[in-house]
């Protein structure tokens, strides 16, 4: 494979509780298509060809939590193929598995650019996810 300068090589995601998020994470991303490379104590990880996912448990700072709007990540973004795969990520796997669902669903957002069409959620942590055509 023929990797583009700088494409995302690999994200790591530290979590708050790490069997809660690797299989909510392990659903999500093998849903995509990711497939999983690693599997520790309190550290999981996940390859699709082109960039590898982490998950890994902290203990010291679990108390601390998440917020996005605080200084550092706000939003993980991945690449949908169309809007009908938008629609499928949140009637197939979003709402059955109870997962929190941000700003009413899948929708266009014309004021990031034309055809713009997502779904917002949250992972166990309130980590903000985003699958975007």
């Amino acid at each position: 494979m023929v990797s583009k300068r700088g494409n995302i090589q690999h994200i790591e995601i530290n979590v708050s509780n790490f069997q809660k998020s690797k299989a909510f994470y392990q659903d999500f991303l093998e849903w995509l298509g990711y497939k999983r490379i690693l599997d520790e104590k309190d550290f999981a990880g996940w390859d699709n060809g082109e960039a590898k996912i982490f998950v890994t448990y902290l203990e010291p700072y679990k108390e601390l939590g998440f917020h996005r709007r605080r200084v550092g990540l706000n939003h993980i973004a991945f690449q949908a193929k169309s809007k009908a795969d938008v629609d499928r990520l949140h009637g197939e796997f979003l709402v059955p598995r109870s997962i929190k669902v941000l700003y009413g669903g899948p929708k266009e957002y014309p004021e990031y650019r034309k055809g713009y069409y997502a779904v917002y959620f949250e992972d166990p942590d309130r980590i903000k996810l985003e699958f975007v055509h």
